[in-house]
């Protein structure tokens, strides 16, 4: 853990130095909040059907253009050859990297949230709480394999483009689950569906955190 926390503090450190990844990251999900807002003319009960579906799009992808972006700079400068020769578990590289990550979405979401639900104006949502559950499953699972796919592609010239191809398929579970919660909870129409999509997002999660955990030494390696 004091390895992980190392590691974290020094990513923030990074990032606090030129605010790179996270402004390229928040100004793409910006402008796709500002495009779906001019592009389509959404009112009333569309709107709040439109509106899960447009926010994980934006997520998804900007995450995905900030992950790249850090995967990229790790590679050019060096830093992640070096860490891979550290003296710790390996595991704590990917737990180090993937609780960054989950920080820098949770900053993106604070920011991108607001400005959805003020761009197709609909209203409240109806279950605040389901509405916050759907998006922190959804995004741990979004972290968590683009933290390990990140890794892959990072050696790879041109990542950024690589990245949305080698994620995505991956990523259908986290999606449809992600828009299905966060719709019941705009709609406030819960019902046994969504309870199974939960179930599903919490097994996803837990089994892309703890396996590219244990696999991780192996990664690096190759």
């Amino acid at each position: 853990m004091r390895a992980v926390r190392a590691l974290v503090r020094k990513d923030v450190l990074l990032e606090r130095r030129s605010w790179e990844t996270l402004a390229a990251t928040g100004a793409f999900a910006f402008l796709l909040a500002v495009m779906f807002h001019f592009g389509f003319d959404i009112q009333g009960g569309e709107a709040r059907r439109f509106f899960p579906g447009a926010l994980w799009i934006a997520l998804l992808f900007a995450g995905t253009l900030g992950l790249a972006k850090g995967a990229s700079g790790d590679d050019a400068e060096g830093n992640g050859r070096g860490l891979a020769m550290a003296p710790i578990d390996r595991s704590a590289l990917f737990v180090g990297k993937f609780v960054y990550h989950l920080m820098l979405m949770a900053v993106v979401e604070l920011v991108v949230v607001p400005l959805f639900l003020a761009a197709f104006s609909f209203g409240a949502v109806a279950w605040p709480g389901l509405f916050i559950l759907g998006l922190a499953l959804g995004t741990w699972g979004f972290v968590a394999i683009g933290t390990l796919m990140a890794t892959v592609a990072g050696e790879l010239k041109g990542a950024g483009l690589i990245m949305p191809i080698i994620v995505f398929p991956l990523l259908v579970p986290v999606a449809l689950g992600g828009v299905a919660v966060v719709e019941a909870a705009v709609l406030g129409e819960m019902d046994p569906r969504t309870m199974t999509w939960i179930r599903l997002l919490v097994v996803y999660d837990v089994l892309f955190t703890a396996i590219p955990a244990m696999l991780y030494e192996y990664i690096v390696e190759a």
